[in-house]
């Protein structure tokens, strides 16, 4: 290869392969990226419908279970999948060399509880079982709460 008349040589293959996995974990934390706000839009969907005033509660309880099941589960497969491989990975750097993951997995575990908290109150009430939301306004504030913690020691990566 040549540019400016200097001549490059070509990357050894370790190079290569450093390459190849950097790619790898760029489209793991995409996908983990995309799943994340996929998941948490649509589960705080189902809380608003589920908390909506319209229509009786069997018919919100059923439009929040097919947003659930169609949208915030898949979602959070996509998200759980890529991160847990991502953490799997790496396992050293994300719980050994920094400390940011020690609060943020704790933080989306709960958002993972919060998540089939919501899902089984819109099956109830599409069964029928039960005729309003109770909770699920102050879950979804919680949920929100923490998913925006998990997100933010991602992002800041605290404690150093």
């Amino acid at each position: 290869m040549r540019a400016d008349n200097v001549t490059i040589p070509p990357a050894p293959a370790s190079l290569f392969r450093k390459a190849c996995m950097l790619t790898l974990n760029t489209v793991l934390i995409w996908l983990h990226v995309v799943g994340n706000i996929t998941w948490i839009g649509a589960i705080l969907a189902v809380a608003a419908v589920l908390t909506g005033a319209a229509g009786d509660a069997r018919t919100r309880g059923e439009i929040g279970l097919r947003v659930y099941n169609h949208l915030a589960v898949p979602a959070f497969i996509v998200s759980f999948v890529c991160g847990a491989t991502r953490l799997a990975l790496d396992t050293s750097y994300y719980l050994v060399q920094s400390h940011w993951m020690h609060p943020k997995l704790p933080a989306a575990l709960v958002v993972i509880g919060l998540h089939h908290v919501l899902g089984a109150r819109a099956r109830k009430m599409a069964q029928g079982k039960v005729q309003e939301a109770g909770p699920a306004a102050k879950i979804a504030a919680v949920l929100a709460l923490m998913a925006a913690a998990a997100a933010f020691f991602a992002i800041v990566k605290l404690p150093r």
